[in-house]
């Protein structure tokens, strides 16, 4: 065995938080720092030599306490393994031509194409590049990162946008990043960027593991990780949006519960619940890979209904243990509405407040029926000419949709489930309104997707798809309807 495997997990969490303290102080050297107040506290980091005094300590610390292998030879041998998987390197690759590509693609847009109504609604600085994350929803998430939550009541009952709806983890974590990098406007902004793009990564090495897991392939893995990066409306990926938050934890989640390391993925279902309001949703899920032990065959699905562990897991103990788990991302619901208890004295304001956004409960009735009797009266072509948003957004459930009844006996019925808990909720509430963002995470459907392309057409699809996400990001960076 390798010196370095016997290293103790304290060990290396101490050689990665030198790496971390390192890293703030460099950061803290470029930007200057931050001073901040937390509740009665005041937390300023302005100089780096601070951060590099503490990282020395605990470097010294750790080398008296386990002295073999040096840090200085451990933490390198295991960045370079961890970049020697095939996972890191093909989610590292796919995120970083893909991302590129579509920022290059936004920022020609503006000259190439222009705004639509000759200028943006808002910006943060007048350089077109440095204002480029400045779009749509982000000016709340960037309001919050600065400013904190607040709420009216008149505001509400007039049905006027409020910051509440927006869940807290991507804030809290723009706010950090953005204290980092000197704490202005772009600073917050640029830093929700780092943040969605570091959660991005994150989730295609997930995806890659558990996709390489259920399709017992790592060529089939690398290609579901090229196809969610291509996706149309991957676009989000790249901006301070909640789609890579919640693909992490999504993803993470359904990993470790599928690998019976429940309270790891108990910890990204947290996740999941502070980043959306559907969030909560992704309980359901985890709770039937819990119960998979004391279900019949039939109803899990998948190849692990043939698993003969299955039944050996089956005991109280572990029951309680992993249904614990499994209501974390309703936990996560549970602890904003709490806090939005406190400052507005309903818990449930962040629901009603998506009213002033469109959402409201009409059923999926009322959106078949509407898209089936425009199509019959006026046919495709007018459909597509005059309501080309909304046929943009069709696409994306259509693909969302297609593949619910394979991915369930493929892959588990948890999988399926997971699948239309969060499509078809928004669906009913909000008609096909960012239909085609939500259909970006639902990541069941890239797996099912990446097993059945043939081989031969794999490359012509990634063309297509990222053909169609230049198009989306071009109307998303010009500030036209893409919604």
């Amino acid at each position: 065995m390798p010196e370095s495997s016997s290293l103790p997990r304290w060990a290396r969490a101490l050689d990665f938080l030198c790496l971390a303290l390192v890293l703030v102080a460099v950061i803290v050297a470029l930007s200057g720092g931050f001073r901040v107040r937390v509740f009665d506290a005041r937390l300023a980091i302005t100089s780096p030599y601070r951060m590099l005094f503490w990282a020395a300590i605990l470097a010294v610390v750790r080398h008296v306490a386990r002295p073999r292998p040096p840090i200085y030879a451990d933490l390198p041998a295991r960045i370079r393994a961890a970049w020697n998987t095939s996972e890191l390197r093909t989610a590292l690759i796919a995120l970083v031509s893909t991302r590129a590509a579509i920022m290059f693609v936004g920022y020609m847009a503006i000259f190439l194409i222009g705004y639509q109504n000759g200028r943006p609604p808002w910006r943060v600085t007048d350089n077109e590049f440095g204002n480029l994350p400045a779009r749509w929803d982000v000016g709340w998430y960037l309001g919050v990162a600065s400013d904190g939550y607040s709420f009216s009541p008149e505001a509400q009952q007039n049905a006027r946008q409020q910051n509440i709806v927006f869940f807290p983890a991507m804030p809290l974590l723009m706010r950090v990043a953005g204290r980092l990098f000197g704490g202005s406007a772009a600073a917050y902004m640029w830093g929700g960027s780092v943040v969605s793009l570091i959660a991005f990564l994150a989730a295609l090495v997930y995806l890659f593991r558990l996709a390489r897991d259920l399709l017992a392939s790592e060529t089939l893995a690398a290609y579901v990780v090229w196809l969610i990066s291509a996706y149309p409306f991957s676009l989000f990926y790249g901006v301070p949006y909640t789609e890579s938050l919640f693909l992490v934890g999504s993803v993470g989640a359904f990993y470790h519960f599928g690998r019976r390391e429940f309270w790891k993925g108990g910890a990204w279902g947290l996740l999941v619940g502070l980043t959306r309001p559907n969030g909560c949703f992704l309980s359901v899920p985890l709770a039937l890979i819990a119960l998979e032990p004391w279900l019949p065959a039939w109803l899990v699905g998948g190849t692990r209904a043939a698993d003969p562990v299955r039944m050996q897991m089956r005991t109280p103990a572990r029951l309680i243990s992993s249904m614990a788990a499994a209501s974390l991302p309703g936990i996560g619901v549970l602890l904003y509405s709490a806090y939005i208890w406190s400052l507005t004295g309903d818990p449930l304001s962040w629901a009603e407040g998506h009213i002033a956004w469109g959402r409201s409960y009409q059923g999926l009735w009322v959106l078949v029926s509407d898209r089936y009797q425009f199509l019959s009266d006026a046919g495709i072509y007018t459909y597509t000419s005059q309501a080309s948003a909304d046929f943009n957004q069709l696409i994306g459930v259509v693909f969302a949709l297609i593949p619910v009844w394979p991915v369930a006996r493929r892959y588990g019925l948890a999988f399926a489930v997971f699948i239309l808990i969060n499509i078809l909720p928004p669906l009913a509430a909000g008609g096909l309104l960012s239909a085609g963002r939500f259909s970006s995470v639902l990541f069941p459907a890239f797996i099912w997707f990446g097993s059945v392309v043939p081989e031969r057409q794999r490359p012509g699809w990634i063309a297509a798809f990222m053909a169609l996400q230049a198009m989306n990001a071009a109307m998303f960076y010009t500030w036209r309807p893409l919604f």
